[in-house]
């Protein structure tokens, strides 16, 4: 088992010896080449991962036009959560940007252990509570930051982004056209040489 996981875990709750170990029980640990659909629009999500190397990505069809929402990268938590918390369809795809390797536990197991210990029920909690910061965070940022400044921010966060998602699928995320993200790379590398 990925000790990130539980130093992860523990940064949100402390968790006892006894429950890492039930944990342990219920993680099932996967690997996933580039590309591979893990949600599709329209399905309940059933899983919550827990990303040990690669980049996901969560997109969704608007308009016919396939538009990036959010990244995930090494040591995040990755899922459709209103989808996976209220058992609804979901509105977005989840899907492996590069190979990945990850940790998995289903909507079912989490059930379980929410049923048994209540430290599971504070831990879902507190993700929610990411999630939720993380999502005004990105809807403040749209508010108030130029497509540059979100393109900088982006960079100074995930230096690597640029070698391992495609430049059309960071320029949705950021809002902007491909064309608009490749006159800020090339003035940045400019600035840069």
């Amino acid at each position: 088992m990925d000790s990130r996981l539980f130093d992860r875990i523990n940064g949100l709750i402390i968790l006892t010896a006894t429950q890492q170990s039930e944990l342990s029980g219920l993680v099932t640990h996967e690997s996933c080449l580039k590309g591979t659909l893990l949600l599709e629009e329209g399905q309940i999500c059933d899983r919550i991962y827990f990303l040990e190397e690669g980049v996901l990505r969560s997109s969704c069809s608007v308009d016919g036009k396939d538009v990036t929402r959010w990244f995930s990268f090494p040591t995040h938590f990755a899922t459709d959560y209103f989808s996976f918390v209220y058992q609804k369809p979901s509105e977005n795809n989840l899907v492996a940007e590069t190979d990945v390797t990850l940790l998995s536990l289903s909507y079912l197991a989490l059930q379980e252990l929410c049923r048994k210990d209540s430290v599971w029920i504070d831990l879902n909690r507190r993700l929610l509570e990411e999630y939720y910061l993380s999502t005004m965070e990105r809807v403040m940022q749209f508010q108030t930051l130029s497509t540059a400044e979100r393109y900088q921010q982006i960079l100074a966060e995930f230096p690597d982004i640029e070698t391992q998602v495609s430049l059309g699928h960071l320029a949705s995320f950021l809002g902007m056209s491909q064309e608009n993200l490749s006159r800020l790379r090339k003035r940045r590398q400019r600035l840069n040489t």
